[in-house]
């Protein structure tokens, strides 16, 4: 997969709740291996690939369970965009951060020939 030359990144198909109803991705292992363990607010840029479509915007990596004492669920909150407005249940996203450490959200519709199926859960891609 070609994903815009990013540095480290994973990959996962939508799903309805994060795409309508949450407006975040649960941040499991994966994604806490690229993004850490703190609170934080990335700029972000979203792309839909192989498009002239993109969208930067600020995104907020947040502990979800932060009050709770033995338990903790980060996840990634993103507004409304462009991008995401395209998108539907079954395209794949892939997060990572280019070369410039710029955090990086690009989706492949599910009609894209770099679409990789059902992933179910976050996967490194490298």
């Amino acid at each position: 997969m070609k994903a815009q030359n990013l540095k480290s990144a994973c990959i996962k198909t939508l799903s309805k709740s994060e795409l309508f109803d949450q407006r975040e991705f649960n941040g499991v292992t994966a994604l806490k291996n690229i993004l850490g363990n703190e609170n934080k607010v990335f700029e972000t840029t979203f792309i839909l690939r192989g498009s002239n479509v993109s969208w930067d915007a600020s995104v907020t990596w947040y502990d979800a369970r932060e009050s709770h004492g033995t338990r903790s669920e980060f996840r990634l909150y993103y507004e409304s965009n462009p991008v995401t407005e395209l998108a539907v249940p079954g395209d794949n996203i892939v997060i990572g951060f280019d070369k410039k450490n710029k955090l990086t959200c690009i989706l492949f519709k599910t009609n894209d020939e770099e679409h990789q199926g059902l992933i179910e859960q976050w996967t490194p891609l490298y």
